[in-house]
């Protein structure tokens, strides 16, 4: 939670963002409204929702506890776009038009994702591994345990960041029950977004949840630490890690898994100017209502890793890959999943089609948009767990 009662309105928080960047006094103004009123025009438009503030944040009071009030309070009145909803029962959203790719083998997997057999622990690959980034799950490292997806099995954050934490248990309830039926114990996931729900926010909102979770990258270390997983073909470049922003709600230790499975690859890892808990956001969360902004951050995060003198930079996060990996590319940083640089670790050749599937998923939204404006104007709430149209 927010704590006014520490809050100084010194306006670190909203001076020190690489979004907003206000300039002192106007920022001590804005901290001073937000707090009053519970709205800002600033934070509405250009807010990322990454957290940073709560890193630089002197008297740690948790800003962005209060910037998260404010959108909460604007969506619970006036709405969302469908394009946000990752559910079935939206008439557009990113996942369904991913799904317009490739669709045929798509909705064959889908079949399977959805339908998984019952087993302690499965591979969690969410919604963007499941209709738009469909390579990465393509890898002999993921044949010994079944495969879990789709918008059925989503982790809920969308419900979370847009609808709060009542709309996000109900989700949450609903999802547990789903993996009771299955049996499952334990998640291996894929998006940190997904760690931040089924680590982070679930344990804490619902009592009887009891499912152990682990990362994709965590599972692969302690594979090799076990001697189950061999890395014969080293990984012989200068490869920079992207920090993901959901995992600042997590326990820290979360950020040297990555650098650890890289170093036992065999790359050399080298640091950006930004990393862990206060790592740059890749700029994705505000694309669709700030693009220059969007553009301007992913920028100068791909040069932090240009500076930082990286062959490449590996990713966690699809939503990152989204926003980042072109620019990485033009600066001449090859733009990795960090998965595809473990199936080269082990011999395999992963199609590494991630700069051309984003390319083409950005071509066809664009089109999509243009192509239903109307829809896209209409706005959803969510309440009672159900998706209503305003």
């Amino acid at each position: 939670m927010f704590n006014e009662g520490t809050c100084e309105r010194c306006g670190t928080c909203l001076s020190q963002c690489p979004f907003l960047q206000l300039p002192i006094e106007k920022a001590k103004e804005e901290i001073s409204r937000m707090i009053e009123t519970k709205t800002s025009a600033e934070i509405i438009r250009n807010c990322a929702g990454c957290s940073y503030c709560n890193t630089i944040c002197p008297t740690q009071s948790n800003p962005a506890e209060l910037r998260k009030e404010i959108k909460l309070r604007k969506n619970r009145k006036e709405g969302v776009g469908s394009l946000l909803l990752i559910s079935e029962e939206a008439p557009l959203n990113l996942m369904s038009i991913g799904l317009e790719l490739e669709t045929g083998e798509k909705m064959e997997n889908l079949k399977k994702y959805t339908n998984p057999p019952k087993n302690k622990s499965m591979f969690y690959i969410g919604c963007s591994l499941s209709y738009i980034y469909t390579d990465l799950v393509k890898t002999k490292l993921l044949e010994s345990l079944p495969l879990v997806g789709g918008m059925k099995y989503c982790c809920g954050g969308y419900v979370h960041s847009l609808f709060g934490e009542e709309e996000a248990k109900i989700k949450g309830e609903k999802l547990l029950e789903e993996f009771n039926e299955l049996g499952v114990e334990k998640l291996i996931s894929f998006c940190p977004g997904c760690d931040l729900m089924i680590r982070g926010v679930y344990p804490k909102i619902i009592e009887e949840y009891n499912i152990e979770s682990q990362s994709i990258i965590e599972y692969l270390v302690e594979k090799y630490h076990k001697g189950e997983l061999e890395f014969t073909n080293k990984i012989g470049q200068r490869i920079t890690f992207h920090d993901p922003c959901p995992w600042r709600g997590l326990n820290r230790k979360i950020y040297e898994s990555p650098r650890e499975l890289l170093e036992i690859m065999g790359a050399e890892v080298v640091e950006m100017k930004h990393i862990r808990e206060k790592s740059l956001c890749c700029g994705a969360p505000v694309s669709f209502r700030n693009r220059e902004l969007a553009e301007r951050i992913a920028n100068k995060r791909a040069s932090e890793a240009e500076e930082a003198g990286a062959d490449a930079i590996a990713f966690i996060c699809t939503g990152c890959v989204f926003a980042l990996s072109k620019n990485a590319v033009e600066k001449n940083i090859e733009a990795y999943y960090i998965t595809e640089l473990a199936q080269m670790a082990v011999g395999e050749q992963p199609p590494h089609r991630i700069v051309e599937v984003t390319n083409r998923a950005i071509e066809l939204l664009g089109k999509r948009i243009s192509q239903n404006l109307g829809l896209i104007k209409d706005k959803y709430l969510i309440k009672s767990g159900k998706i209503y149209r305003l």
